[in-house]
């Protein structure tokens, strides 16, 4: 049963008519197509409609046609014309001509904007439109095999490339230099980066620092978070590495140590039926153990064409585990005393008995040249 059977089923199950998708995450899910424009002009809207008897419709504005009917796998394609249409009124429209101009039809409540919204309502007014986030979010969570696999590939391939940006970096660089080596490497893999955090000296405290034209000096601590989306299939990479200019001090690798005690601790956890609040609490109990202050809402999340895609795993989230889910634990501490701040991160995917690595931990700081 492919993704759109089995919404096609809940649907039914549900007593909905069909359900609309306009979230860059959710359409992109569906279509198979990726639109820039969706994410960086969220003006441009692009809706997925799916019907609870199976059939499938893509609407995207009109400068976005020729990518939707390369990519996607959805055939039937409407357009509007920017400026001229409202992609509200457009997708009223649309629902008309499939005869949903009464019923009940599911929504992201929480990704359409509320003049979308109420445009829609004052155009169908026997319409009751349904918040469907939870459900959909579900739908996500549990991936299909080459997802496992694409997820992995876009993995692997980012650690390569802070690995090899960082220990071939030359002696006295800045950090721009080193930054700019992991990103030419993550495009060489195949990935479009989507962010790059990079922290040291004065900005390490700061949780999304950039990379500055500030030189490199002997035992900075050095923190990245960088990632971006497979250029075949869009799904997307997230990892953070630490390392150290140079050799570290006693204590610096004690503190990297604890915090990959930390991550392994979380990862030992994990095994369907598990509460994800059971993960969340690990890591907290493994931070007291080590002496390491805890400061994180959240030790991780879901991972696929979305950045943070359900389960969130924090205190609060009582989802339990299921096989197939792809999660990244990434612990991260703060040392304000020292300047200092160490994040990892990794991928993981639950299995029948426990979880499978889909990317290694590095367990020493990685060296960067002094």
């Amino acid at each position: 049963m492919n993704r759109q059977e089995r919404i096609a089923n809940a649907l039914t199950k549900q007593g909905l008519d069909a359900l609309l998708i306009m979230s860059p995450t959710g359409t992109t899910y569906l279509s198979g197509c990726f639109l820039l424009t969706q994410t960086v002009i969220p003006e441009r809207q692009a809706f997925v409609l799916l019907t609870a008897d199976g059939a499938s419709s893509y609407l995207v504005c009109n400068l976005e046609i020729h990518s939707a009917e390369r990519s996607s796998r959805i055939k039937e394609i409407h357009q509007y014309v920017e400026f001229a249409e409202e992609p509200s009124a457009a997708v009223a429209e649309l629902l008309r001509q499939k005869g949903l101009s009464k019923g009940k039809i599911g929504i992201e409540s929480s990704k359409i904007p509320y003049s979308t919204l109420s445009h829609l309502k004052q155009s169908l007014p026997q319409v009751e439109f349904v918040g469907w986030d939870r459900e959909f979010s579900q739908m996500l969570m549990v991936k299909e095999p080459f997802e496992v696999e694409a997820l992995a590939q876009a993995g692997q391939a980012t650690r390569t490339a802070i690995e090899n940006g960082m220990v071939n970096a030359s002696p006295g660089c800045r950090e721009r230099d080193v930054a700019t080596a992991i990103l030419t490497g993550i495009m060489d893999g195949g990935i479009v980066p989507l962010f790059n955090v990079f922290a040291s000296g004065p900005q390490m405290l700061e949780t999304h620092a950039e990379a500055t034209e500030r030189l490199l000096q002997p035992q900075d601590i050095v923190r990245v978070d960088m990632g971006g989306r497979l250029s075949t299939n869009s799904y997307l990479s997230d990892m953070a590495r630490t390392a150290v200019v140079g050799e570290p001090t006693a204590e610096q690798k004690s503190t990297y140590a604890k915090l990959c005690a930390t991550q392994s601790a979380v990862f030992e956890q994990i095994k369907p039926g598990v509460p994800i609040s059971d993960l969340f609490n690990a890591c907290v109990s493994t931070y007291e153990l080590e002496g390491l202050p805890f400061q994180m809402p959240h030790i991780g999340h879901g991972m696929g064409i979305g950045l943070h895609e359900a389960p969130m795993i924090n205190g609060k989230n009582h989802t339990l585990l299921e096989e197939g889910m792809v999660l990244n634990i990434e612990p991260f501490v703060a040392l304000p005393g020292r300047n200092e701040s160490y994040h990892i991160e990794d991928l993981a995917v639950v299995t029948a008995d426990g979880c499978r690595l889909l990317t290694q931990p590095h367990t020493q700081l990685i060296r960067i040249p002094a």
